[in-house]
């Protein structure tokens, strides 16, 4: 064998032994049992799912979830100097575009007009006309739906979740498709929760005990009402339910209030009544309730899960914006140790402000609010410095791991609501996966077959190149961690019959030169010259497909252009070089009269 010949055969076994280097993982993750999958260590689990190629929706079950931006809400949020003209528009504008599939900014320019809502007067900052208002709104829903994109990425990124795909439907609505999660609860959770945390101040007793002793007097001339103002007020028929004043739901639990679970529905009933809200706003008062219930004995000696309820400062103090890491930690010290709680840094200019608002509130009491839940009220009791601070009051490892992901990345500009979920099973994509792993098996024979017919010896090397292109096609695929998808099968067939398309125009230009008398040494060199610019020209094309679907296309369709695009060039490579060099080397070693092809 000569030098050249033996640069090539190092070249092509190099390349071999990485193909099958980087699919080993692969094909011992598939063989390993059900069992023996389960008892793998957390460690050669990282690297089996780190190493092997992973599955998309389709193959591998998990979750298909559809979000609907409140675009109402956010119009609320970018509101200012609100009336109740405003908010009795606002109400009507949900309800219409809840029951009309129109345009929600077309609805919201309609329903201005019908209302005669002067926009300038709550949205001045947006422009000074009606179009230009609409125009900016229009703008700031865009770049909100934007944003939710980049925040759930975020999470999912950090919820360890391969290749996800998320994408924007129409101008209010993001798909999400999560491979490989069961846990439909807590992918809603994560997927949903705005995220917002609040630092707010609790009020003392005395403005505790006025502000109950003020919504009592106001329940109470509720209650004398007629029955139709009961109604509306109280949105049921059952005026009986709300006869209990307000202090007579509340429970004494040491020095902090609670509301029983089965009273929460009352208590809202009554801080939902417009008197009793304005006595709120007035005296800047806000009603919350923990995270979580708590189980305490009631005075039958009987077992009662109750909330917390707090008396809060309506205007946060610090708000989750100057966050800049959140990290999950379990406590080593005091009553809570070995309890999961979440670790917040802030910012430079986050922790300027927490040393202030510490040091001019020592002895009270300040709540840590997370989208509307109290989660722990210390007292402070001296000036805090370095924006470090503590979340406690979680009830599990994984509650704590994942409102730690919702915080590094960052709080929902706007609420979004599930409007559709699937949960695609295991076992659907795992008969997807036995479907078409057969079909491709299926056609690689047929094509075999086929060739090793028609093309007789030749055929053989030709087979030998089409198999070696798929072994080396799915070996980049692991290398490049891509997600196989069943599109990404059809293009691993798609490829199989690439690869043989080239070969064949290879083999049809020898056979010509040989028909024209040339030897076979020759006719060999001469059929791979004529051939290759047109293999080349069909592939080029190919390829520019391949590109413009994976860079305008996305999650399976991305796949496909994924393996199409790679399969092109692993093809080529069999078919020209490695068939080239099994022929040069057999001409080589004995000078053959007769080609079998």
């Amino acid at each position: 064998m000569n030098n050249t010949l033996r640069t090539r055969l190092l070249s092509i076994l190099f390349i071999f032994g990485l193909g099958i280097y980087a699919l080993l993982p692969s094909i011992r993750y598939q063989l390993l049992s059900d069992d023996a999958k389960n008892n793998l260590s957390e460690d050669e689990l990282t690297y089996f799912e780190s190493k092997s190629i992973k599955q998309g929706l389709d193959l591998k079950g998990g979750i298909y979830i559809v979000l609907e931006v409140d675009l109402p809400q956010l119009i609320n949020t970018l509101a200012k100097n609100k009336d109740k003209k405003f908010d009795k528009f606002l109400e009507e504008l949900s309800e219409d575009y809840k029951n009309n599939s129109t345009d929600f900014f077309t609805l919201f320019e309609k329903k201005a007009l019908e209302k005669d809502l002067k926009l300038p007067r709550y949205f001045i900052s947006y422009g000074k006309t009606k179009d230009q208002i609409i125009e900016q709104l229009n703008l700031e829903s865009a770049d909100s739906i934007n944003r939710i994109i980049e925040i759930i990425q975020n999470r999912v990124d950090q919820f360890g979740v391969a290749e996800p795909t998320i994408q924007k439907q129409g101008n209010n609505r993001v798909i999400v498709e999560l491979a490989g999660v069961q846990d439909s609860e807590r992918a809603r959770d994560l997927l949903q929760s705005t995220a917002l945390l609040e630092l707010m101040i609790v009020k003392d007793i005395e403005s505790t005990n006025t502000i109950v002793r003020q919504i009592d007097n106001l329940a109470a001339m509720n209650v004398e009402k007629t029955n139709d103002d009961v109604d509306q007020l109280f949105d049921t028929n059952n005026s009986d339910e709300n006869s209990l004043g307000f202090s007579s739901l509340l429970i004494a639990v040491g020095s902090d209030l609670a509301i029983s679970t089965s009273n929460l529905s009352k208590l809202q009933n009554i801080l939902n009544q417009d008197n009793v809200k304005q006595v709120l706003d007035a005296t800047g008062s806000l009603f919350l309730t923990s995270n979580s219930a708590i189980t305490l004995i009631n005075d039958f000696g009987e077992e009662e899960e109750v909330y917390l309820l707090y008396h809060l400062v309506d205007n946060a103090e610090l708000t989750g914006g100057v966050i800049e890491d959140a990290q999950m930690r379990l406590s080593q010290s005091g009553v809570s140790a070995g309890q999961a709680t979440v670790q917040v840094e802030m910012s430079n200019e986050g922790s300027r402000e927490w040393a202030r608002i510490t040091g001019s509130n020592i002895n009270k009491r300040i709540a840590i609010v997370l989208d509307k839940k109290v989660h722990m009220a210390p007292v402070i009791r001296s000036q805090i410095f370095g924006g470090g601070t503590v979340i406690e009051g979680m009830d599990s490892i994984q509650e704590a791991e994942d409102i730690a992901i919702v915080l590094r990345a960052g709080s929902l500009p706007v609420p979004v609501t599930i409007q559709e979920e699937r949960t695609v099973g295991a076992s659907l994509g795992a008969d997807s996966v036995s479907k078409g792993t057969y079909s491709m098996l299926v056609g690689l024979l047929i094509v075999i077959l086929f060739i090793i017919f028609y093309y007789k010896l030749s055929g053989f090397i030709a087979s030998f190149a089409v198999i070696w292109t798929l072994i080396l096609l799915l070996g980049i695929l692991a290398l490049l961690g891509a997600t196989l998808t069943l599109p990404g099968i059809a293009g691993l067939i798609l490829t199989v019959g690439m690869s043989v398309d080239a070969n064949v125009i290879i083999f049809e230009r020898i056979k010509e030169e040989l028909r024209n008398g040339k030897s076979v040494r020759s006719a060999i060199d001469a059929g791979y010259e004529r051939a290759i610019t047109t293999i080349v020209d069909a592939n080029l094309t190919t390829g520019i497909a391949a590109a413009v679907l994976y860079q305008y296309g996305s999650g399976p369709i991305k796949g496909f252009a994924t393996v199409l695009f790679w399969g092109i060039i692993v093809s080529m490579f069999t078919a020209i070089i490695v068939t080239r060099f099994i022929f040069d080397y057999v001409t080589s070693k004995r000078t053959i009269e007769k080609l079998s092809i």
